[in-house]
Formats: structure tokens, sequence, C-alpha cells
């Protein structure tokens, strides 16, 4: 990873811009860069946060994932593999503790304050705060100074009232109907 993280977010077309590459003598209102909060014990959070920093890539916006929680040793996800082949930065939790959620946090914050727009998934944050990990208050004194074209989506199984305030957009995933626990698994479909 390059020392600085604005390196990893080259800005070479200003047409892709929310506001496009002109001024005008009377401007609209700047676009707010939104918090989104997917969470429930439902499935689809992950993915639906994956298909907005898909699309956002697909226009040519920076982004960046992040993961706080810890995968299956010698599991390669699909979202793993998608995220490789698309160029898109990813940093994933290395030990499922205390530690490692907050030195990847670290490295989210730091994108937080650094960068000036884009997409920011940051997958299983709402786990690594209500484990203990990371302070909520912690969180929503970064999302508040975060710059205002930067999209956070941060998703998890239980989002906490304070993040709920703060958020622009906050869907609960539930569970409607879903296959066996014991099912076998398809790659693609689940992983």
């Amino acid at each position: 990873m390059p020392n600085d993280p604005s390196e990893e977010f080259p800005r070479s077309d200003p047409a892709v811009t929310p506001d496009g590459p002109e001024q005008q003598e009377d401007p609209a209102p700047k676009r707010k860069g939104m918090v989104v909060v997917y969470h429930g014990e439902g499935a689809g959070k992950e993915t639906a946060s994956l298909g907005v920093l898909f699309r956002a890539h697909g226009r040519g916006l920076p982004v960046r994932h992040m993961r706080f929680r810890a995968i299956e040793p010698g599991l390669t996800s699909g979202d793993d593999l998608a995220l490789t082949k698309l160029n898109v930065p990813s940093d994933v939790i290395t030990d499922a503790s205390q530690t490692g959620a907050q030195q990847l946090w670290r490295v989210a914050n730091l994108h937080l304050t650094i960068i000036q727009e884009g997409v920011l998934v940051l997958e299983g944050l709402l786990d690594a705060i209500n484990s203990g990990w990371i302070p909520v208050s912690a969180v929503v004194d970064s999302l508040s100074l975060k710059s205002q074209q930067v999209h956070v989506i941060i998703t998890g199984e239980s989002a906490l009232t304070e993040l709920l305030e703060i958020a622009d957009l906050v869907s609960h995933m539930r569970a409607i109907k879903e296959r066996p626990t014991d099912a076998v698994a398809i790659a693609g479909i689940d992983f």
C-alpha cells in the first residue's frame, strides 16, 4: 500500500465528478457524500455495498474496500476475486481481534481524512463496533469530519443508534426465506 493513500485514487477525468468539470456562475448546491448503513441478520449487506462500489468504479470514481471480519483460512471469496480482477484496493483484517480491528480502523480513518471523493466500503465495521473493538464515538467523529464528496458504506448485523442517526440511508436486511444452514455453499452465489 502506498504511503500516501491519495495516490491510490487518481483523478484523470474531471467529467466524472458529481458536479461536472465546469462551475457555473450560479452553481447548484454541491452534492453531499452519503453515509449508508446496511444492517440486519439477513443476507445481502455485502452484496449491496459491493454493487454500489462496482457501479462507482465503473463511473470512474475512486473506490476502496475494507473488511473488518475474517474469512476462513484458505477460502477465497468471489468478492475478493472480483475486487482483484477490477484492481479495486481492498484491505482485510489480518487478526480477528481488537488489535486487528483497530489497525484496520486506523487505515480507514486515514482514508476518511485524506480522500476527497469516491466510495469507501467498510464491510463488517458494525460487527467490530458491537464486539467492543472500535468505539462507536470514534467512528461517528471520523464520519463527521470526512470530505463532502466521500460516500461511506458500513455493513454488519446490528447498527447502533448513534450511526443510524447520522446515516443518510439505512437498509435493514432481514431473511424472509433462506436455504438450510447445512446446504452446500454455491460458488458465485454464496461466496
